[in-house]
């Protein structure tokens, strides 16, 4: 069995970047053996030398969300030992919010130029359209929705009494003020919503967002904490509607058919919302017009909608896995 190195942000507990080590477990799992390269959460990343451990493989796929950041190179994403092997690179995004560095583009465009690069998959267009702009792969660069919208969700069932789901996160730059989230979810208790608190992450991640989620106390919430990723989606899909500063929050809820509230408007969810044409749920932390965004019949995402991201992403992880069979 062909043996397939998994690179990515993985290992450090982030909600997003592990569900997709699900979805390629899902997908990919029954014709290939997959592992992930790095054994340390810290750099050099790897223990032992890379060329040893690039013998281990027979091709890479390097995806999982917005690893293409124009002014930063990874140094364990975009490593040139890698390209001694057919490379994969799936599902990724271009954030803008950063600026831009004229070192950086061109070394991620001397990667994705070289001939063993067989495949570049964005999310969505506006990062298709930039990869292709800036970068110029060799290959054609093409999209699909977030490949998370394939994974095979556990059940989940909405609860009575209604709840809205909440979730925050551990950020580097200090507590955020959740004043107008206090008027959201008080919008909601008001209805006879309960206000259930999750923690979107495991590991090291998730101890950092458990003592921020600590640090929003509201009276009567629940609090679901849990080192299980099909959990956490459960608990996704067992509210009525959620409010997200996490973007795979947003797309899971989206995938239970659950309107999700963003409070983090980056380009992926902005490019996600209006993919989805659900623009209505834009909103951000210090938004003052917050709970406007709340309502008892806020719609739910439409089935059709949901068929459609699904079969798109499964359609590309297909052709994915067809590409990869055939090296």
């Amino acid at each position: 069995m062909k043996r397939v190195g998994l690179v990515g942000f993985f290992g450090w507990g982030n909600f997003g970047d592990e569900l997709f080590v699900e979805v390629y477990r899902q997908h990919l799992g029954d014709a290939f053996s997959l592992a992930i390269p790095h054994d340390l959460l810290k750099k050099p990343y790897f223990s032992r030398p890379i060329a040893d451990v690039v013998r281990d493989y027979d091709a890479f796929l390097i995806g999982g969300g917005d690893l293409i950041i124009p002014w930063n190179l990874s140094g364990l994403y975009w490593r040139e030992e890698y390209l001694s092997k057919p490379v994969y690179v799936v599902g990724v995004g271009v954030p803008t919010w950063g600026g831009y560095d004229k070192k950086t583009i061109l070394a991620m465009r001397s990667f994705l130029q070289h001939d063993n690069v067989q495949m570049v998959c964005a999310r969505d267009p506006e990062s298709q359209k930039w990869i292709a702009k800036h970068l110029q792969p060799r290959c054609e660069v093409i999209w699909a929705p977030d490949l998370v919208c394939a994974m095979a969700l556990a059940p989940a069932t909405t609860a009575v009494p209604p709840r809205l789901g909440v979730v925050t996160r551990h950020r580097r730059g200090g507590a955020d003020d959740y004043s107008q989230l206090r008027r959201l979810c008080e919008k909601a208790a008001a209805e006879g919503y309960v206000i259930r608190h999750i923690v979107l992450a495991n590991g090291a991640t998730g101890e950092k967002d458990r003592e921020t989620a600590a640090e929003f106390e509201f009276e009567g919430k629940e609090t679901v904490y849990t080192e299980s990723l099909d959990e956490m989606c459960v608990s996704i899909g067992e509210c009525t509607a959620i409010t997200s500063m996490k973007f795979h929050g947003t797309v899971v809820a989206t995938m239970y058919g659950v309107p999700s509230i963003v409070l983090s408007p980056t380009d992926k969810s902005r490019n996600f919302m209006r993919m989805i044409e659900r623009t209505d749920l834009l909103s951000n932390l210090k938004d003052q017009h917050l709970a406007d965004h709340f309502a008892t019949d806020l719609p739910p995402i439409a089935e059709s909608t949901r068929a459609s991201l699904r079969a798109q992403a499964t359609a590309m992880l297909r052709d994915l896995k067809s590409r990869l069979a055939a090296v």
